[in-house]
């Protein structure tokens, strides 16, 4: 029987990221997506400027109670940008009240990059994506977001051993499972994976560009991955390796240096 999530994030009508990343590369691992805009957007927030915004935050509720008396039930729920502070008690309703038993509440704490959070996003958003971060079967942060949600001050040089630390502060705050992408030294980019039992890596070789939207795009991959039953030593590399052929795949091409080129890459890919 195929897998229904939900996911939770904004729309960004242009530019390749957020939910339609999600409804393009989770329906085609065979998994049904449903959705819950935050917000739309007109563009996504880097690299465009005067993009306007529409917060969805009075009409969600509207939505999610609509599916309570429909008993309507997920077997995930995938959780992105979110964009205003009052969502994130709406968001661990939903956990309650529409995950199945022994789903998966699978986090990607969308809100921040190279040491600083994205346009319009306050220590307020930090504090709201702690609290869902805890509750989370999958926490799937950039090392950026990493550090915020365990006010460890941001550096581009992380040694190992600090950010071993940094994931096993998040097992502490009650998430079970860890990955944390982007990380990164001179030769190599990849992602850490840690929970209380094991932890391992998988890297490619640093590529010269990197683009807004490739944390979306690993998110989405991985929880195809998951939830098709793949282990996540596997997961780890096959969507790592996604990840890399997407920024290769769009390397040179100036007219979309706005978002990787990942469609290409997805219809060709081995799933």
């Amino acid at each position: 029987m195929s897998k229904k999530i939900l996911t939770i994030q904004d729309i960004s009508c242009y530019g390749s990221c957020s939910t339609t990343v999600a409804l393009s590369i989770l329906p085609s691992f065979g998994i049904e997506t449903v959705i819950l805009p935050s917000a739309i957007l007109s563009t996504h927030t880097s690299g465009f400027k005067n993009f306007t915004v529409l917060d969805l935050t009075l009409e969600m509720p509207k939505i999610v109670n609509h599916w309570i008396s429909e008993n309507i039930k997920f077997d995930a729920i995938y959780t992105g940008y979110i964009g205003d502070v009052r969502q994130f008690d709406l968001i661990l309703k939903i956990k309650n009240e529409l995950l199945k038993e022994n789903g998966i509440f699978f986090c990607d704490p969308a809100m921040a990059d190279y040491g600083k959070l994205y346009p319009a996003l306050n220590n307020d958003i930090v504090n709201g994506m702690k609290k869902i971060a805890k509750e989370s079967d999958f926490l799937i942060p950039n090392l950026t977001e990493a550090s915020f949600l365990t006010d460890t001050p941001y550096k581009d040089n992380f040694t190992d051993d600090e950010i071993e630390k940094i994931a096993n502060k998040l097992l502490d705050m009650g998430a079970k499972k860890i990955i944390i992408s982007g990380v990164k030294n001179e030769k190599k980019l990849g992602a850490r994976y840690y929970d209380k039992k094991e932890s391992f890596e998988y890297f490619q070789g640093k590529r010269e560009k990197s683009y807004h939207g490739t944390g979306d795009i690993f998110s989405s991959v991985v929880l195809a991955y998951i939830l098709n039953g793949y282990d996540m030593k596997t997961t780890l590399k096959k969507s790592t390796e996604f990840v890399v052929k997407s920024i290769d795949n769009t390397i040179g091409d100036e007219t979309h240096n706005y978002a990787p080129k990942f469609e290409e890459i997805l219809t060709n890919w081995q799933k």
